[in-house]
């Protein structure tokens, strides 16, 4: 081939540059198709993988190890449900309270205070881990004795409650459950819990039998302690301190405080015939001015005298007229509370039935919106006149109550309760003596079996142990550097890492 021929063949026209860059073009194209495609798989997948990690995180909260409690493995999930059920019933207990606690309910947790060293959450944490320490230390004595309770009824009746709040507040039952008890709570997994509680419940109202006090134990007791199960009749006659001026001063209130004074003077030896009598009043009934007095053993029936009440600017003529034990008397009652239900057709129904107080307690089971009651027939024991509504006082205790009486009273247009009297119990005195006993007796049980019940947190999910550690560090005198002192806001920011 001749010079020129091969020359000839090196000449690249217009088109053959026109056709390079089309092909550059396309592999360019091609290129980047390619990459993000890549790219696109690439966010799928991670989509896939954090999707997934729903119930993989959820399957990890309910059996890997939070914290350890009496050598038993607590999930991250059972903890946050003794967390929000310590919460809740805080704030159900003392909600109108809360803001003299300097608690706000809307805030977080976390960032208030409960005292200088703790804040809410670690306060409710340590709330959590006490009551884990004590149903764990209960579940051993229980799984030693052979305890076994059908918890069956309890678990179907929460599992009902809470779908029915679901939907009253407008969510999913799964939604609803993860709002009271924790992020990755199911209803199942927490209905376990709730049928371990009820079990270990029983467990606990079966020890506390074996602790009641006995009589000798309450009229000793008693003796020690007559001031503040006594009742006291008295008269008395009020003379407040007339001050004229808003703003007074301290020598016309005194000007005034001792008129007051010179009126009680003249009335307290007529006070039994002029002043107002005041009878069955307990120590807590009185003004707190009048306490000291009237309770003291030195104040003997038909002493009299004249008090200052130097808080209320005013002073009081008193006679003491008579001083006993409250032996007011008690009752035990079966209640069903209804609502939007006939009373009279339940009362219809149980004399169909026979009307046997058996009867009546199964329909208390089946018809009370009060579960706590209705698992134990309606039955409420030892009822004081303080401890119930007025309209339903009125019926207990009417002179002419006897045993099988029943009634359907509607209190203030919200509940019909339903009541079966079963008969007179202890007297007042006696009841309230036996309560404190028995709470002494079951504190002093529950402080032996957890003594030496002890928490493990490896993975320091526990805020307040950190505090309570440098704290005791402190305490003791030990050397803590710099890198070693836990601060509040150190060991939150921590826990929260964590």
């Amino acid at each position: 081939m001749s010079d020129k021929e091969n020359s000839k063949e090196k000449i690249v026209t217009r088109y053959d540059k026109k056709m390079e860059r089309r092909k550059e073009q396309k592999l360019r194209e091609k290129r980047e198709d390619m990459i993000t495609k890549t790219i696109i798989a690439a966010m799928i997948i991670a989509v896939v993988a954090f999707i997934l990690s729903f119930p993989i995180r959820t399957l990890i909260a309910q059996n890997e190890t939070f914290i350890t409690v009496n050598g038993e493995k607590v999930s991250r999930v059972e903890f946050e449900y003794v967390y929000n059920n310590s919460v809740n019933n805080y704030m159900n207990t003392y909600g109108s309270y809360l803001s003299m606690f300097g608690l706000d309910a809307t805030q977080d947790l976390d960032s208030q205070m409960y005292d200088e060293n703790l804040t809410w959450k670690d306060y409710f944490e340590r709330t959590a881990v006490d009551n884990l320490k004590n149903s764990k230390a209960l579940k051993v004595e229980a799984d030693n004795a052979g305890f076994t309770y059908d918890s069956s009824k309890k678990v179907a009746d929460f599992k009902k409650s809470v779908k029915e709040a679901a939907a009253n507040a407008g969510v999913t039952t799964g939604d609803y459950v993860k709002q009271v008890y924790g992020r990755y709570a199911s209803l199942n997994t927490i209905a376990k819990f709730v049928g371990e509680d009820a079990r270990l419940s029983a467990y606990y109202e079966e020890i506390s039998k074996g602790l009641a006090a006995s009589d000798e134990e309450i009229e000793n007791y008693y003796i020690g302690h007559m001031d503040e199960y006594d009742c006291v009749d008295y008269f008395v006659s009020e003379f407040p301190a007339d001050i004229k001026t808003e703003n007074p001063s301290e020598e016309e209130i005194e000007n005034a405080m001792n008129a007051a004074c010179d009126l009680a003077d003249a009335a307290v030896d007529n006070v039994d015939l002029q002043g107002d009598k005041k009878t069955g009043e307990t120590r807590y009934d009185v003004p707190s001015a009048l306490q000291d007095w009237l309770f003291d053993d030195a104040t003997k029936v038909g002493d009299n005298n004249v008090i200052m009440d130097e808080d209320n600017n005013m002073y009081y003529a008193v006679e003491l007229s008579s001083r006993y034990r409250n032996e007011a008397e008690t009752v035990n009652v079966r209640a069903m509370i209804l609502q939007d239900q006939d009373g009279q057709a339940v009362l219809d129904e149980w004399n169909a039935n026979g009307a046997t107080e058996d009867e009546f307690a199964s329909l208390c089971e089946k018809y009370s919106i009060d579960t706590d009651s209705a698992s134990k027939g309606g039955l409420l024991n030892s009822v004081s006149k303080e401890d119930v509504h007025d309209d339903l006082a009125d019926w207990i205790f009417a002179e002419e109550r006897g045993v099988g009486d029943t009634t359907a009273i509607v209190v203030e247009d919200a509940y019909t309760y339903v009541l079966y009297f079963v008969g007179v119990s202890e007297p007042k005195y006696k009841v309230d003596i036996a309560a404190v006993l028995l709470n002494q007796n079951q504190n002093e049980y529950m402080n032996n079996l957890t003594e030496n019940v002890f928490v493990d947190d490896p993975k320091g999910n526990l805020n307040y142990l950190k505090i309570e550690a440098a704290l005791d560090a402190v305490s003791d005198g030990d050397a803590v550097s710099d890198g070693d002192a836990v601060s509040n806001g150190d060991a939150a920011s921590e826990s929260a890492a964590n």
